[in-house]
């Protein structure tokens, strides 16, 4: 019982997360440029959401690690799940892409959005490296495999303790150092993943007073590093310390959304938000770049809406439109379903 119940709240964490997510990309490069409470209030979200994400996959990693007999079918599987769909979610945006930047009115959409004609050599060696990339989504799937990856292989060393310190300054050196590609998302994508596998063998039972807290924390610790952010980093070991408070920040903000998932399994809202996480996934796979970022580029050049209210429009859509695709049609077909998320549903 107290296994299913993990894996519930586990659900509207991911219910919370990807709300979090859709949102943060209707606040698109347009927006941000002219709106400093945009600005902060998307870094604000960055510094939590896709850490959040990180830690459940590592969470239920180690709840299942004693069901993974064959470690190459594993990666194989993974491969399938995370990698598949990378691949043909990158072709479809790029093709898109090229066919919109030949229809005048969505071409100056996406050419306020920094979009351009890729040539096919540079589209192959974006998507092969997730070097300059054209859809900047993706990037959670390619990283969320070579984490799994490298869990997999090496399971006792990504768990222990020692390791976790050196994470931790992998973390922190990407205030100096810019890693190549993918590696950069990847060098700090993966202490959540380890954290929550070390959390998982030592669960404790917060008091609300300490989790109250740390929910403090998490708003104190953002707010410095979001602050920061959109006025100007410091410099040299100054940057160092604000990296580190971010990943306190990101910390404390899984944290507290653990908790308040663990408070909404106990009430009405508990539904809608374990559905919204069971397809969470699928909504982050199909909801960008063009359903939320290109739909919301369109309402803010064409339409005399305000900024808020098209965000909330798109937001619906970028969560509701996904979520009945998959629903009623992707996780019924198979044809659908094996490459666009990775694996056959009953």
């Amino acid at each position: 019982m107290l296994r299913e119940k993990r894996l519930d709240w586990l659900d509207i964490a991911r219910g919370i997360g990807i709300i979090f997510v859709v949102f943060a990309h209707t606040l698109i490069p347009q927006i941000r440029a002219n709106n400093r409470l945009a600005e902060f209030l998307w870094i604000f979200i960055y510094n939590f959401h896709m850490p959040l994400f990180f830690f459940i996959s590592g969470f239920l990693f180690e709840r299942n690690l004693s069901y993974y007999r064959n470690k190459y079918t594993i990666i194989l599987g993974k491969t399938k799940y995370l990698m598949l769909p990378y691949v043909v979610f990158s072709v479809l945006a790029y093709l898109a892409i090229f066919t919109a930047m030949h229809i005048p009115p969505f071409a100056a959409v996406l050419n306020t959005g920094g979009y351009h004609i890729t040539d096919f050599k540079s589209a192959v060696l974006q998507i092969l490296f997730y070097n300059h990339h054209a859809d900047q989504h993706l990037w959670f799937a390619y990283s969320l495999f070579l984490v799994f990856v490298v869990n997999i292989l090496f399971p006792r060393l990504l768990k222990s303790k020692i390791f976790l310190v050196i994470l931790l300054a992998l973390y922190i050196s990407k205030a100096y150092i810019h890693y190549f590609g993918i590696l950069n998302y990847t060098a700090g994508d993966l202490i959540f993943f380890s954290l929550a596998r070390i959390m998982y063998s030592n669960q404790r039972k917060l008091k609300p007073s300490a989790l109250a807290g740390i929910a403090v924390l998490f708003v104190i610790t953002s707010g410095i590093y979001s602050f920061f952010y959109i006025t100007q980093m410091p410099q040299s070991v100054l940057k160092g310390i604000i990296y580190f408070i971010r990943i306190i920040a990101s910390v404390s903000g899984i944290v507290t959304v653990c908790f308040i998932s663990h408070i909404l399994s106990e009430s009405r809202l508990r539904s809608f938000f374990s559905r919204l996480g069971t397809y969470s996934y699928d909504i982050y796979l199909m909801h960008a770049p063009f359903l939320v970022s290109g739909l919301m580029g369109i309402l803010t050049v064409y339409t005399p809406l305000h900024t808020a209210i098209c965000s909330l429009i798109i937001l619906l859509i970028g969560l509701f439109v996904p979520y009945v695709l998959s629903r009623f049609v992707i996780r019924k077909t198979p044809l659908l379903s094996v490459p666009l998320l990775g694996k056959r549903y009953r």
